[in-house]
């Protein structure tokens, strides 16, 4: 009986070692799939680092579309950066537009849901138009101020410039807008925001003031497109302080015929026909220009003359048609 019993506890025994050598070995190759998929997870390479943006900083950064923008720093959420694709806090105009302007016409949406809505830089009156001025052209509005008065941000946006241009704006603030505006507010007294700063409409961005090439106190006010001048009379209201549409429709040859004041001068100046002073006194009597709507009959009476007459100096019968730019005896 002995004998039977001990066998009996020799197989328990073995029983026993054999199922904790069975776990034993199954916790050691669970232990080893842990290891080896802890090892062969890739590691997460660090996101591209972009440089911090320094308030002062003049430096022109690329946005790198590869990065989700609610993972930079709010420095980094430029306005219409799509549009853009760089923040230069150095260069005053960007020369954007021949490169980024590529259809026919471009839409500009200045009240929505993404916008904030606008507010007049200053309610002074105007004392000079977007035009050519004093031989030279005048690419904004000038809004009369006394220095110290405040100046507000138009439209909701980022400053992207806010320092003294030694071109002629004097201590300026440039604003860049979620519609792809850019607005310019020049000859300050005082800069009261930074590079970087974002703003509301109606916020104020500096004060008023006679700074830079200025003659006398004033708010120099421009609105710009891909660096390119836009007459704000054709989005602003100035007498209602509002905007006259909801959205602005930018027409390219706008930009030629229209905004572009050096070349529409450069345009008009070579076709503007040129009388020596032989010609004017030329024998069979004094020349003259036929400007736009002249008829022989305003033509007689303004110099003091008879129709008849001029056709005979001329040539010409009464039936004649007349063209602007032509040159008639008189």
């Amino acid at each position: 009986m002995k004998p039977i019993f001990n066998i009996i506890l020799l197989l328990l025994l073995a029983s026993v070692s054999v199922f904790a050598s069975i776990d034993d070995k199954k916790k050691k190759k669970s232990a080893k799939k842990k290891t080896t998929a802890h090892a062969k997870k890739p590691s997460v390479a660090p996101a591209k680092v972009i440089s911090e943006i320094k308030t002062d900083d003049t430096t022109k950064i690329a946005i790198n579309p590869d990065i989700f923008m609610d993972a930079v720093d709010s420095l980094l959420m430029f306005p219409s950066h799509d549009l853009y694709g760089n923040w230069d806090t150095c260069l005053i105009h960007p020369r954007l537009f021949d490169q980024h302007f590529t259809g026919d016409s471009a839409t500009v949406y200045l009240l929505d849901d993404w916008n904030c809505g606008f507010a007049m830089p200053n309610r002074g009156p105007i004392t000079s138009d977007f035009g050519w001025r004093r031989r030279q052209p005048h690419f904004g509005t000038d809004i009369n101020l006394e220095t110290g008065d405040t100046v507000v941000a138009a439209f909701q946006g980022k400053i992207r410039i806010a320092r003294f241009n030694r071109g002629g704006y004097g201590n300026v603030v440039i604003i860049r807008h979620n519609n792809g505006l850019e607005t310019v507010y020049a000859h300050l007294s005082k800069l009261l925001v930074e590079p970087g700063q974002e703003v509301l409409p109606g916020e104020v961005v500096g004060l008023g003031g006679n700074t830079g090439r200025s003659y006398g106190s004033h708010l120099h006010f421009e609105i710009r497109y891909l660096g390119k001048a836009v007459d704000t009379e054709d989005v602003i209201d100035y007498k209602t302080g509002d905007v006259k549409n909801s959205a602005l429709i930018l027409y390219k040859e706008d930009f030629v015929n229209k905004y572009d004041l050096r070349s529409i001068h450069a345009r008009k100046k070579s076709k503007t026909h040129t009388t020596s002073k032989s010609q004017l006194s030329s024998k069979g009597g004094r020349i003259i220009i036929v400007k736009n709507g002249d008829t022989l009959e305003k033509i007689a009476k303004r110099n003091k003359t008879t129709i008849s007459s001029i056709c005979k100096k001329n040539g010409i019968k009464q039936s004649k048609v007349l063209r602007a730019g032509m040159r008639l005896k008189v």
